[in-house]
């Protein structure tokens, strides 16, 4: 079989959502870790037990192994394929049927090249280097239609699995999850930095954000840093959850300039891991079964646990900038007018 139907093979195997995400120079154990896979999660599991998005399968392919995640998508965020190539190099190949293909190659923590598979046009290409892998994409197919009767992209994730298998060198087996694989359940707050979609920004649609976003970066670093962390405390206490194990602690370190990585087995890691559930569980089929005030409460710890990471980042615009964007969730307890006044206050900004 060639390749590109091996790979069409494969990715009809996978099904309609999947991702790919071979690391260099990692066994199946070590690339689970590297995708923020839980330590005490890590076991064999068939394919019939990793339908939940965050599950993912490792299979060892030699000098490379891949991350198969059967209905999830993370190893096509930029940041945990960068996070994941710190030290070695990274691909990933996303195929999803109702959103975007995607496809990711980075080298030591920095994205080298990534690109829609379907339309992977020169100028839609980024990275460090977008035209590094031009000569590999041209030769597979991996250009633009020229016009409507083209279908190139009707393959596209194929032609982007073949790609991958080139960088590599290594080659997916044909039904790979077909026995048992070692998996585990992933969870990218652990193992990235704050991303940006999670700092906040200036929207048309809310005009404060875009005050509280200019005063937070006029702002000198040191303020910056205590209104980061006097957000955090705040919204901590609005939630009823100041008294969290670990939460003080790390909150004072940060305000010293001195906050680490929260680890995964932490008494905090062990807090962030359950408030990061009860957002999954809020989004989810299951919260049809809660309660209104349940799924507020819910969506707030997601908000929370979002901003503690940039508040416990040792950049303080990152910090304040991600402490600030829970103002603009639309839950009152999290950022009102009279909260945002005072933010601003804060900030030297009024």
């Amino acid at each position: 079989m060639d390749d590109l139907a091996h790979a069409q093979a494969l990715s009809d195997q996978l099904g309609e959502i999947f991702c790919l995400t071979f690391i260099k120079g990692a066994g199946a154990p070590e690339a689970l870790r590297r995708m923020g896979g839980y330590p005490d999660t890590v076991r064999e599991r068939r394919l019939d037990e990793l339908a939940d998005p965050a599950m993912a399968a490792a299979v060892d392919l030699g000098a490379w192994s891949v991350v198969i995640e059967p209905a999830g998508a993370l190893g096509a965020d930029h940041a945990l394929l960068e996070s994941a190539a710190r030290g070695t190099a990274a691909v990933s190949v996303l195929r999803h049927d109702t959103a975007s293909a995607h496809f990711g190659y980075a080298v030591d923590g920095t994205t080298v090249a990534g690109f829609d598979p379907g339309y992977p046009a020169e100028e839609t290409v980024w990275g460090s280097d977008p035209g590094l892998l031009r000569h590999l994409m041209d030769a597979l197919g991996l250009r633009p239609p020229n016009d409507e009767s083209e279908t190139t992209w009707t393959e596209a994730e194929a032609r982007a699995i073949v790609l991958a298998q080139r960088i590599t060198g290594v080659r997916v087996p044909d039904q790979p999850l077909r026995t048992a694989r070692l998996s585990a359940e992933l969870e990218p707050w652990f193992v990235t930095r704050t991303p940006r979609a999670d700092l906040l920004r200036a929207d048309r649609r809310t005009p404060y954000t875009g005050e509280l976003v200019a005063a937070a970066e006029a702002a000198a670093a040191p303020v910056q840093r205590a209104v980061a962390v006097e957000q955090a405390r705040r919204q901590a206490a609005a939630l009823g959850i100041a008294d969290a194990p670990g939460l003080a602690e790390a909150l004072a370190e940060a305000a010293r300039d001195q906050a680490g990585p929260v680890t995964v087995e932490s008494p905090l890691g062990r807090q962030v891991r359950a408030w990061l559930a009860a957002r999954r569980r809020a989004s989810g089929a299951f919260a049809e079964r809660m309660a209104e005030d349940e799924r507020r409460h819910a969506a707030g710890l997601g908000w929370f646990a979002n901003a503690l990471r940039g508040v416990l980042d040792d950049d303080p615009r990152v910090a304040v900038l991600a402490a600030l964007r829970p103002l603009a969730s639309g839950l009152p307890e999290l950022g009102d007018d009279t909260t945002r006044a005072a933010a601003l206050r804060a900030l030297g900004a009024a």
